[in-house]
């Protein structure tokens, strides 16, 4: 029968230890049974003896005497049970194992019929032992450091560790770190705080809200193990020394060491907590000191559109749609994916262009990690097109440092091609063809002549030729040859201007359908794109000039007072309210319409 390490943990101890007497005898029903744990150690270490005696009578064992090994009782139980009827007694006695040198160790039974026990100790540094002889929590001594790199307290039982992937980073570069704050079951009470950085040179970005918690056993004991995560980054050259630290409450025995040998002796904190009183007390713990070299970003090859950011990132773009119409707003997207200090990626987007009217561009991230040290940052920006065809957007470009090639490096996108279709308020007008004249060439006649000699030929009146009556015709077929050509020419131009005139009148009916429907639907877009349109219709009526002509320019030019600001404002939302997002009410909606509608006033579609 072998019987757990930590059975302390279910039996009630008694108040005082038994002195073993040698020779003891066991009771006629009596048993005994004794197991070692663990089997197999190291110098510095030490092994737990239980002895475990039941029946009707009892046993008072002797320690055994083994050379290079010490024993001591750290303490015993009793635990009565009734079986049909009868009680039977059981005793737990518990004995440190402490060698004094390595080996192979035969530890004799506590009978004549028992077998031994046999404890192999193999050499090893002294770095941890089951139970500290000087009081403190059993574990490293005062200051020691684990074979992990882990520092405890000079008390065992906490420590606090940043965990960095490098420790050469450049200015403004991000470092995503790891702070470990490790506390000791049933040592320390509680955590009071989050880690704080110790060093005014650097930063502490995006630190996690809620730690990670994690079960971990160091030098034979159990830990409850805190991580936080988050960026480090600096801000100006130099080498440093960073520490971190956390503010913890332990607990602390309120007897005196002298008055505490059984304390000292029980490993467990359930058993030293049940013997000892203990009193909360407020420590700061913190971190080995973790040394750092800050590089200045290098001034050779510096790109003009560096905006600082540091990492390792690619670009692309798209727009919202391949297809639009002249005057309708897109909206470019740049994609900035990668890894790095996000806070420092921007962009212009698309800059000045004649083939596209800009706007400011906005900007969401979308991080792919706890502390946004990976992840994706879009630039939206709305774009109009300016005139009709198959535009491009241009290729854009994104310059960062990384830090791994240790140079500039330059993203580029490919071009964009978009199908722009004229604006569908605009009515083509179509240049007349050119006129034909309408006269009849005189097979007969060359022309005039040059003055020569007649000749023979004979004439029978000197008055010219075309004051003669047989030509005085010519003149007036011609006056009316030139008269029905004018007249046809006429009557098909005021044809045209009737066509457009229609023309005009259905999409001025079709626009203020749309306009009701927006305002009824509430959207404000469609319903301040109607309206423009309305207006440029109208305007164009007006003053000859074609739609697509009329714009705030032009209002300023001709219109003044309430008409001029009302048509100037509604140009202006037209524009914005693609991407603006204004919200309007029902009275806005009839108050912009009023507006439109004494604009056509005048204007009554056929």
């Amino acid at each position: 029968m072998r019987m757990p390490s930590r059975l302390l943990h279910w039996m009630v101890p008694v108040v005082a230890l038994q002195m073993f007497a040698a020779g003891s005898a066991l009771g006629a029903l009596g048993s005994v049974d004794a197991t070692i744990e663990p089997q197999q150690i190291e110098m510095g270490e030490s092994a737990r003896l239980t002895i475990l005696t039941s029946g009707s009578g009892t046993l008072s064992p002797t320690l055994p005497v083994v050379a290079g090994l010490e024993f001591r009782v750290v303490g015993t139980s009793r635990q009565i049970q009734f079986i049909n009827g009868a009680t039977i007694e059981s005793t737990s006695t518990i004995i440190r194992v402490t060698p004094e040198e390595p080996g192979v160790f035969t530890i004799p039974g506590p009978t004549p019929k028992s077998p031994p026990l046999v404890l192999r100790v193999n050499p090893g540094n002294g770095a941890g032992s089951l139970s500290s002889p000087g009081g403190g929590p059993p574990g490293l001594l005062p200051g020691a450091t684990t074979a992990n790199g882990i520092r405890l307290t000079a008390d065992g039982s906490a420590f606090v560790r940043l965990e960095t992937p490098k420790h050469e980073i450049y200015v403004g570069e991000s470092v995503p770190v790891e702070i470990q704050v490790g506390m000791r079951d049933g040592f320390v009470a509680s955590i009071n705080g989050l880690p704080k950085l110790n060093n005014n040179d650097f930063t502490l970005n995006n630190l996690s809200r809620q730690p990670e918690r994690a079960q971990r056993v160091i030098d034979r004991n159990p830990f409850t193990v805190y991580t936080w995560h988050s960026n480090l980054a600096a801000v100006k050259p130099g080498t440093y020394k960073l520490t971190f630290e956390a503010p913890l409450t332990v607990k602390i025995r309120a007897r005196p060491k002298s008055d505490s040998m059984l304390d000292d002796l029980l490993g467990d904190p359930f058993m030293q907590n049940f013997f000892a009183a203990t009193i909360p007390k407020e420590v700061t713990v913190v971190s080995p000191e973790a040394g750092f070299t800050v590089l200045p970003l290098p001034t050779e090859g510096k790109p003009r559109d560096f905006d600082g950011a540091v990492g390792s990132f690619k670009i692309s773009t798209d727009v919202s749609s391949a297809k639009t119409t002249a005057g309708d707003p897109l909206t470019l997207r740049l994609h900035v994916n990668g890894a790095g200090n996000f806070d420092r990626v921007e962009s212009t987007v698309l800059g000045a262009d004649g083939q596209w009217k800009t706007y400011a561009p906005k900007a969401v991230f979308k991080p792919a990690d706890p502390t946004g040290f990976r992840g994706e940052k879009i630039f939206e920006q709305p774009l109009i097109a300016t005139q009709p065809g198959i535009r491009t957007v241009p290729p854009l470009s994104f310059s960062y440092f990384d830090p791994s090639t240790r140079r500039y490096e330059t993203a580029h996108s490919s071009p964009l091609n978009v199908t722009v279709a004229p604006a569908p308020d605009s009515t083509a007008n179509e240049p007349p063809p050119p006129a034909t004249a309408g006269t009849q060439a005189d097979a007969a006649h060359g022309g005039l002549q040059p003055d020569h000699a007649a000749g023979e030929a004979r004439v029978d009146s000197l008055v010219p030729l075309y004051f003669q009556p047989r030509f005085l015709s010519v003149p007036g077929a011609l006056a009316l040859l030139f008269v029905g050509a004018w007249a046809a020419l006429r009557r098909r131009e005021i044809d045209r201007q009737h066509a457009r005139e229609r023309a005009r009148s259905q999409t001025i009916r079709e626009l203020l359908t749309r306009m009701a429907a927006a305002a009824a639907a509430g959207d404000a877009a469609l319903f301040f794109n109607a309206a423009h349109s309305v207006l440029r219709q109208a305007l164009s009526a007006r003053w000859q000039v074609e739609p697509e002509h009329i714009g705030s320019a032009e209002v300023e030019a001709r219109l003044e007072g309430a008409d001029r600001s009302g048509i100037l404002e509604i140009f202006a939302l037209a524009d914005e309210a693609n991407y603006s997002g204004h919200l309007l009410r029902a009275t806005d909606f009839e108050r912009w319409t009023e507006i439109v509608r004494q604009q056509l006033a005048d204007e009554t579609p056929a």
